[in-house]
Formats: C-alpha cells, sequence, structure tokens
C-alpha cells in the first residue's frame, strides 16, 4: 500500500508547483488558481496538487480579491516607516526654529517697513511744499510728526507753511477790502502784509494802482477846482494830467471840458483886434487840440477850417503869391465877412489888385480887368487904389484880346500853338494850364510827361476844357454826378454829394445823398470810369490833400496825399482807373504829378521852372 501510494506521482516537483507557490507568496490569487487548475489537469491524482488548488481558491475569497503581500515586502516595511520618521523629526525642528526666527525677525522687518514709509512722506512732503501745495505737505509733515515728534525738518517745515497761510488769508482778506472799493484799509493791509512778505504777488501793483488812483482823484479835484475859478492854463495842465493817466478816467467830463477850454483860447485870440501873427498860430494849435478830441464837433472844425484858410492866404500874401493868396482868403470872406475885423477884407482886396496887376503885365488884359473888379466889389473905404487901374485898364479891351507873350524863351518851348483841334480828340492825353509862355495857355502831354504840346488860350479851348472838368463829376452811365455843396446851415464844410438816377427815387423826392462827413471843405469830385470810386479835395488833414471815397460800399474816405503844408489839388482819372494825376505845390511851383490809386508811386510829370496845374486826363 505504502509503496503503491508512494508511486503515485504528486507533482510536487512540476515547475507549475513552484511557480503556483512563487503567485501565492506575491497575493497573486487568480494567476495561482490557474496555475494549480493546470497542475491538477497534469496529475489529476495529486493531493498535493489538489490542495494547493483549495489553497489559492480560500485565500481569494477570504481577501476578497486583495493581494496578500510577499513575505519580502512585508520585512522590508520598516525602513521606510524609519525615513517618515526622520523626516517628521526634521520638519518639527524646522517648525520649532522658523517660529523663533519669526519671533526674532518681525520686529526689524517692520521697523525697516516703517522707516521706509517715514522715507516716502518726507519725498512727497518736500515736492508738494516746492509746488506750493501748502495743505498737501503740511498733511504728511504732521503724519512725520505724529512719528517722531522732534523731526526738525518737519518742524520747520510746518513753522514754513504756517507762515505762508498766515500770508495767504492776509492777501485775500486785502484783496477783498481792495475789490469791494475800500481801498484805505486795502492799503493797510498790503503794508502790513509787505512787511511780512516784501514783493508778495502783486501787492506792489495793487499798492501802486491805489496810490495812482488816489493821485488821480487828487488830479481831477484840482481840475474842477481851477475850472470853477476860471484858471484855464491850471485846469488844463490838470485835465490833460487826468488823462495822460488814465484816458478812460471821467473821460467824458474831462474831454468835454478840454474841447471848451482849448477852443475858448483859440476862439478869445481870433476876436483879438488885432491878434498878432504868433497870436493866430497859438489859436490855431487850440483848435487843432479841440478838434482831437471832438473830431465831429463842427463849432471848433470851421473855426480851425477858417483860421487855416487865412494864415495860408497870409502866407501867400507876404510871400507875394496873389492868386493864391486871394483864392483862401476869398473863401474866408466869403464864410465871413467880419473874420479878424476889416484884416481879412483889406488883404483879399489887396491881392485881387496885384493880382491883376500880374495879368497886365503879362498881357492878359482881360484876366487883369476881372481881379481889379473883384477888387472894386469889395466894401473897403478907399477904393482908389483899383479904380486907376480899372481907368487905364479899360481902353485897352477889345473883342478879341490879343495876348502878349513873354520874350524870354524857355528850355520846354514847344513852339506856336497847333492847328485848332477838339480838345476831347486828345485821346488818353493830359491835358492842363501852363504859365508859360503866357498866363493860363492850353496844354497836353503823354501820361509820362513827354511829347507836350501848346494848344493856346482861345476861348474855344477854354470852354472845351471847362466841359472836360464838368464831365469829369458825372458816373460812366451818365444818371449820376458828384457835386459840393453844404450840409445845413451855416457849415462852411462842404461835403461831396451825389444825385439818385430818376428810377431809384423814393417817395420823399429825395434826389440826392451825401458821401463825405469830413471836418473841413471838400472840392474837386471827380468819378472814375469804372464807376467805383470818386476822387476829391480835402483839408481835413493839415492841408489840402487826394483822397478817394467808395461810391459802392460803406467805408469812408480814405487820405492819398497826407502832407503837412503842402496843396494837393484837381485830381483826375486814367481811363483804366487805376492812376491818378493831380496838380501839388510840394516843390514851390505847381507841378503836374501822377500815382497810383492807393498813394503809391508818386511821379512829377512835369518838372518845368513855371507853374502847370488843372490836369484834365482825356477819356
Amino acid at each position: 500500500m505504502t509503496f503503491l501510494a508512494d508511486s503515485i506521482p504528486t507533482g510536487r516537483d512540476d515547475p507549475l508547483y513552484a511557480k503556483g507557490q512563487g503567485q501565492l507568496q506575491k497575493g497573486e490569487w487568480r494567476e495561482a488558481i490557474s496555475t494549480f487548475e493546470e497542475l491538477q489537469r497534469r496529475y489529476p491524482d495529486s493531493s498535493a496538487a489538489q490542495q494547493a488548488l483549495q489553497q489559492a481558491q480560500l485565500h481569494a475569497s477570504i481577501d476578497g480579491g486583495r493581494r496578500v503581500r510577499a513575505r519580502w515586502t512585508t520585512l522590508r516595511f520598516w525602513p521606510v516607516i524609519l525615513r517618515l520618521a526622520i523626516i517628521a523629526a526634521i520638519g518639527f525642528l524646522v517648525f520649532t526654529g522658523g517660529t523663533l526666527l519669526v519671533a526674532r525677525v518681525q520686529p526689524i522687518l517692520l521697523q525697516a517697513q516703517e522707516t521706509q514709509h517715514m522715507q516716502q512722506l518726507m519725498v512727497e512732503a518736500r515736492a508738494f511744499l516746492e509746488a506750493g501745495d501748502l495743505s498737501a505737505a503740511e498733511s504728511r509733515y504732521t503724519e512725520i510728526l505724529a512719528a517722531e515728534p522732534a523731526n526738525e525738518e518737519a518742524l520747520q517745515a510746518v513753522a514754513i507753511i504756517e507762515e505762508e497761510n498766515l500770508v495767504e488769508t492776509l492777501y485775500a482778506e486785502a484783496v477783498a477790502l481792495d475789490d469791494a472799493g475800500d481801498v484805505d484799509a486795502a492799503m493797510e493791509s498790503y503794508l502790513e502784509l509787505s512787511e511780512l512778505r516784501a514783493g508778495f504777488r502783486d501787492i506792489d501793483r495793487r499798492m501802486a494802482a491805489i496810490t495812482g488812483a488816489k493821485k488821480l482823484e487828487q488830479l481831477f479835484a484840482e481840475a474842477n477846482a481851477a475850472y470853477d475859478i476860471g484858471d484855464v492854463e491850471a485846469a488844463i495842465a490838470a485835465y490833460e494830467a487826468v488823462r495822460e493817466r488814465n484816458v478812460a478816467f471821467e473821460q467824458e467830463l474831462v474831454e468835454g471840458r478840454l474841447v471848451e477850454l482849448y477852443f475858448g483860447i483859440g476862439d478869445e485870440i481870433v476876436k483879438r483886434e488885432p491878434p498878432s501873427l504868433e497870436e493866430l498860430s497859438v489859436a490855431l494849435e487850440a483848435f487843432s487840440k479841440a478838434l482831437s478830441l471832438d473830431p465831429r464837433n463842427q463849432l471848433v472844425g470851421r473855426e480851425r477850417q477858417l483860421l487855416k484858410l487865412y494864415l495860408e492866404g497870409q502866407t501867400a500874401y507876404y510871400e507875394e503869391r496873389w492868386t493864391d493868396a486871394a483864392a483862401a482868403l476869398r473863401v474866408v470872406y466869403d464864410t465871413r465877412p467880419g473874420y479878424l475885423g476889416d484884416t481879412v477884407l483889406n488883404l483879399l482886396y489887396e491881392s485881387y489888385v496885384r493880382s491883376g496887376d500880374l495879368y497886365r503885365a503879362a498881357g492878359d488884359n482881360y484876366l487883369a480887368y476881372a481881379h481889379y473888379l473883384k477888387a472894386q466889389d469889395l466894401p473897403v473905404a478907399d477904393k482908389s487904389f483899383v479904380e486907376g487901374r480899372l481907368f487905364y485898364v479899360r481902353p485897352l479891351l477889345t473883342p478879341t484880346p490879343t495876348p502878349v507873350p513873354t520874350a524870354t524863351p524857355r528850355p520846354a518851348y514847344a513852339g506856336p500853338p497847333a492847328t485848332p483841334v477838339p480838345l476831347s480828340r486828345y485821346k488818353n492825353k493830359i491835358a492842363f494850364i501852363a504859365d508859360y509862355p503866357n498866363l493860363g495857355e492850353v496844354w497836353v502831354m503823354d501820361p509820362d510827361g513827354t511829347n507836350r504840346r501848346r494848344l493856346g488860350r482861345s476861348a474855344s479851348l477854354r470852354d472845351q476844357f471847362e466841359d472836360l472838368e464838368d464831365e469829369e463829376r458825372y458816373a460812366p452811365e451818365g444818371d449820376r454826378f458828384a457835386f459840393v455843396q453844404s450840409p445845413g446851415g451855416d457849415d462852411p464844410n462842404h461835403q461831396i454829394f451825389i444825385t439818385i438816377p430818376v428810377d431809384q427815387r423814393d417817395s420823399s423826392g429825395t434826389w440826392f445823398t451825401q458821401l463825405t462827413w469830413l471836418d473841413a471843405l471838400t472840392s474837386d469830385p471827380v468819378w472814375s470810369p469804372d464807376g467805383t470810386l470818386i476822387a476829391f479835395v480835402s483839408g481835413a488833414i493839415d492841408s489840402d490833400d487826394i483822397w478817394i471815397v467808395n461810391v459802392e460800399s460803406s467805408a469812408g474816405p480814405q487820405p492819398l496825399t497826407a502832407n503837412p503844408w503842402e496843396w494837393e489839388r484837381h485830381p483826375t482819372w486814367s481811363p483804366e482807373s487805376d492812376r491818378i494825376v493831380f496838380w501839388s505845390n510840394r516843390n514851390g511851383l505847381k507841378q503836374l504829378y501822377v500815382m497810383n490809386v492807393d498813394g503809391s508811386e508818386v511821379i512829377n510829370i512835369s518838372n518845368t521852372a513855371w507853374d502847370e496845374y488843372d490836369p484834365i486826363w482825356i477819356k
């Protein structure tokens, strides 16, 4: 039996048995079951194979599929636990050391942060103080002092800020008083502030303004006091001082009284019997000052113009320019016959007689006779001076006067008069009057002064010349013409007027409109060929000058030849309306000049040793 049992194979020696045991040790129950099942198929009668299979199945059912750790793994778990214990110990030591380290380092860190914060506050405080933001600077210095009460810089800065705030408060209070008109209290505050901070902001200017205002009030009071007692010289000096300090101060009253005082000076001189030439110059200056203050004052303008004309006539009289003297004095006499007593009348009388003598000496008995008659018509007490000349010249008058030319030849002499040709045929030439070789002859020349031609002085030429002068006053369409007349009343300052075309007149019946409002006489209006401008003469600026005014716009008249004493008269337009010819005595003689329409490029086109005047540019 025993032999038989021993002879049955058990499978223990089979490699599958060792493999299954290894899987059991590793806890690989399913793999072990599979291995032992294979082993049992090989050895169906082996109880060892069956036991091994049952053991594997048991472990599998107990462990629920958990792996049974191998013995060698269980044996090595202790080193892991040892390492974990070491790590925990190290962590404990680190935690304990860190806590001790934080306890020691944290106060140092906090102190460093506080120091940095103070430094930042100081930087900001300095910047705000430098920029003038006192409020922001003060808040930061206050915070610094809360942490460091003995901080010297912060203490000094706060003291400065407090002083600045005091100065600002004083300044605001002073300005408020100043603006409210309490200048005395404001001045006291400015002075107090100046002691604390000299030159602060604009206090010097404000104190100077208050001082100036007080001085202005004082001058105004002195001027009024002098005016009230009739001290003209002192009143003028004080009122002018007021205007010099502040032209807008009581401007209407100050300028009104100055006009009154200046006019009074001039008027008083003119009414003296007789005033001297020096006194009349003072009167003219007084009238001019009054007119500069009130340019539209017609009374002042009229008196100034009359005196100016008289002085021009008187100057011409003493220079023996008799025709010029008679022209100026005649305007004065016609405007006011009793002006300066009998002075104007007597000078005018002698100027007519002497100019008649000139014409008689030149052989023009008709013009001489005309001037003698004008002298005879004047209401002088003794007319014997002119009556003898009339007695002499009357027998010399014939229906066809024979001119007596001057014997002395001149370089520019152009020979005998040309064969009569209608004056209007000389297109784009300039006709004019020349006093060579005889007084009052008609000549023509090119616009540049060349090709001069003497036409003579026949009655026919004179009539044609006057017709061309009249045509100059008409607009190119012929539906309007320009003329001069007084604006109304006894105003001697004649102005330029133009007629209104018939189809444009309204129901009021007005047939003309005023074009100029100058404070002086105007004359010689001529219409440009393009119809837009009128050139004329006015004495609104010191002497007779050429002016232009635009007919189509509201722009006022503009002077083209503003001179202190010279006369420019008798303008005439070029056919293209771009140039103007006129005569002027700017070089001592009457000469013809041409200029652009803006007054530029003035050229003498006469250049003669005798008078040439009254040009007409023939269109």
